[in-house]
């Protein structure tokens, strides 16, 4: 079985709490001990056609600062969530083809704290969203 080892399947990798693209790429770097480096100019299209594919979800902030340009972070969305865990799965079968692909239970926690962050952004936007047609109709 081929696995493509790209941009976009490192990205879904280091996508366990939102970051921005070049913290994006310090993840990369570091998680992989110097191993993988990936480039700005191949991390924001997959960045982007992650988002297309709705795998991740953006948005802008401004400099922690406050000073410099806004800053984009990236944060995965459930079904990156899903597509991560599954890329995750694949590769450990690929290294331990004999052992069965078990979570720890930090990273089990990680990824219930995110879907809990996913279900409490999805009830904000929808309130958002009643809110503003309430004020569209009025």
């Amino acid at each position: 079985m081929r696995v493509p080892l790209n941009a976009k399947a490192a990205l879904l990798q280091v996508l366990d709490y939102p970051g921005h693209g070049l913290e994006l790429i310090r993840r990369v770097q570091t998680r992989t001990d110097g191993r993988v480096r990936l480039k700005q100019g191949s991390v924001y299209p997959a960045l982007r056609q992650l988002e297309h594919e709705g795998l991740v979800r953006s948005w802008k902030s401004q400099a922690p600062n406050g000073r410099g340009r806004p800053r984009t972070y990236y944060e995965l969305t459930l079904a990156g969530i899903r597509a991560s865990l599954q890329l995750k799965a694949t590769l450990t079968g690929l290294v331990q083809s004999r052992e069965p692909v078990l979570l720890s239970s930090r990273e089990i926690e990680q990824m219930l704290e995110r879907l809990r962050r996913c279900a409490e952004v999805s009830a904000f936007c929808m309130e958002l969203r009643r809110a503003v047609l309430h004020q569209a109709a009025s």
